[in-house]
């Protein structure tokens, strides 16, 4: 008898310990995954409070293409040289890459005055300029900005 209380104690210790085990590890996942969902969601509302307008375009010289563009959305847009910029006539679209240098190259783009905003607040409108060499008349041009979080805005227009 003595024998038996003892094997059920000891069985009933073994259960609680695999117990608490395997409430541990349920915890730990349940733990990953909630911050799984958080980051997810984070993101998401980034990307729902970040909206960017393309205003106005026009051509300052014969190789160089002005754009502006607005900050309409709630979030600031931070890493500002790291926006794609896309351009070309309709259907031959090519992307052009961020150019700081004084004299910026073809198929390059800049902020105007070589001076990229830190941090694009909202509601705040920033010229970028286009370069290139060549920008024709009676050509319908589409212009497509997108912040680094991937929101996009295009622009249709052709020049006079």
């Amino acid at each position: 008898m003595a024998s038996a209380i003892i094997g059920e104690g000891i069985m009933i210790i073994a259960s609680v310990i695999v117990a608490g085990a395997l409430a541990g590890v349920i915890l730990n996942q349940v733990g990953v995954f909630e911050s799984t969902i958080v980051e997810t969601t984070d993101a998401q509302q980034e990307k729902m409070l970040t909206k960017v307008k393309i205003v106005y375009a026009s051509n300052s010289s014969n190789t160089i293409l002005d754009v502006w563009v607005k900050n309409t959305g709630r979030n600031p847009v931070t890493s500002v040289t790291s926006m794609d910029v896309f351009f070309g006539p309709i259907n031959q679209v090519t992307r052009y890459t961020y150019d700081s240098a004084i004299a910026f190259a073809d198929n390059t783009w800049d902020f105007a005055n070589n001076s990229p905003p830190t941090v694009w607040q909202m509601l705040n409108t920033t010229k970028i300029q286009i370069d290139e060499s060549s920008l024709a008349k009676d050509v319908t041009y589409v212009v497509r900005v997108g912040t680094p979080n991937g929101i996009f805005d295009e622009y249709i227009f052709s020049l006079p």
